[in-house]
């Protein structure tokens, strides 16, 4: 953990402050997307009404819900109602499976997220399509079906679906926040994060970006 603490120190950085779009960009053509942070964790939320492909499987088994947030991480400790330290370590270098979290949600407040923090970050009708899609494919079936579990920690309602991609350290949930934050053109290095915190510092710099319009 030390290891793990002292890189991502060294891999901070510091917030862009540049925006998640081309310069001349119309308001009318900027879509919001939120970044989540609890405790360690982040994730990455968008209005169920913008998402591009509305034929998408998961829209209607959160048919009900105006917002959907995806995180990404190691099967078993994702799931886990307890995490403890065997799980962690488990999890960053010997994970078998991952796991994609989806939580549906009416409004994006801490309050209603159960989160720390909650920060809006503007995009692209282009780079929401991008990030949209690249979520998509994260789903280890095209047509994704729930593994049954839900946290009983987390808003209503909120399921798993079995993810395609390896969970390994360094590449852990908070590069794959960072890594659609990327995908839906935000200047963000996936591969030099670690840290919550820094997902964090970047959205709120991302957030405080000028917005232009032709």
């Amino acid at each position: 953990m030390f290891v793990v603490v002292l890189l991502a120190s060294l891999l901070a950085g510091c917030a862009s402050n540049d925006a998640c779009y081309e310069a001349g960009t119309s308001p009318e053509a900027l879509r919001s997307v939120y970044v989540i942070k609890r405790a360690w964790h982040t994730g990455i939320a968008i209005p169920a009404a913008d998402w591009p492909n509305q034929k998408w499987s998961v829209l209607a088994d959160f048919a009900g819900s105006r917002y959907l947030e995806f995180g990404w991480g190691d099967a078993r400790f994702y799931q886990a109602e307890e995490e403890t330290w065997w799980l962690a370590i488990r999890a960053a270098f010997f994970s078998t499976s991952s796991a994609v979290h989806v939580i549906g949600f009416q409004d994006p407040t801490p309050d209603a997220l159960l989160a720390d923090e909650v920060i809006e970050v503007r995009v692209s009708a282009e780079g929401l399509k991008r990030l949209t899609q690249s979520i998509e494919k994260e789903f280890a079936q095209s047509e994704p079906t729930p593994t049954g579990t839900s946290l009983e920690a987390a808003p209503e309602p909120n399921r798993f679906y079995p993810g395609r991609r390896r969970f390994f350290f360094p590449r852990m949930c908070n590069w794959w926040t960072a890594k659609r934050l990327n995908q839906g053109g935000c200047p963000i290095a996936a591969w030099s994060v670690i840290s919550a915190n820094r997902i964090i510092r970047e959205a709120r710099g991302f957030a405080a970006a000028p917005q232009t319009s032709p």
